[in-house]
């Protein structure tokens, strides 16, 4: 045991010393810097996600309440946005959340009563709701 603590203090002032003049000193090889690619293309600012006809996947699929969500057939006139109308003034499609609605048809459980030039009328369970397109400001 004071063996031990003997070689360890000699090995602790030894290297505590400071190294003799003229003896190589070991030390780390160098890392090369990486070079810094500044040529990287730009992304581009205005991207818009292409659902292909898929369910987008950052929509929940479980509501808060926990009943599961589908997106077919439930929606909330809340979560429509209707996006663009093609109207001759006696009906028309429309573009409801990238979906292309026909006046008569059905979108989910609502049926689209009327395209006009400036709204949609949906019903659903004999309650109408009214979408129109968000004007920029």
């Amino acid at each position: 045991m004071i063996r031990a603590v003997f070689l360890f203090i000699i090995f602790v002032v030894l290297s505590a010393l400071p190294p003799a003049a003229g003896a190589a000193v070991a030390t780390a090889p160098s890392v090369p810097e990486m070079p810094v690619k500044a040529d990287l293309p730009a992304l581009e600012p205005d991207f818009v996600y292409d659902d292909h006809g898929q369910r987008d996947p950052f929509w929940p699929l479980v509501t808060a309440g926990g009943a599961i969500v589908t997106y077919e057939t439930n929606f909330a006139v809340t979560e429509m946005v209707l996006e663009g109308i093609v109207s001759d003034g006696d009906g028309g499609i429309a573009i409801i959340n990238g979906t292309v609605v026909e006046q008569g048809k059905q979108y989910g459980m609502y049926t689209v009563e009327k395209i006009d030039p400036d709204k949609v009328i949906l019903v659903k369970d004999g309650q109408t709701s009214e979408l129109r397109i968000k004007k920029e400001e």
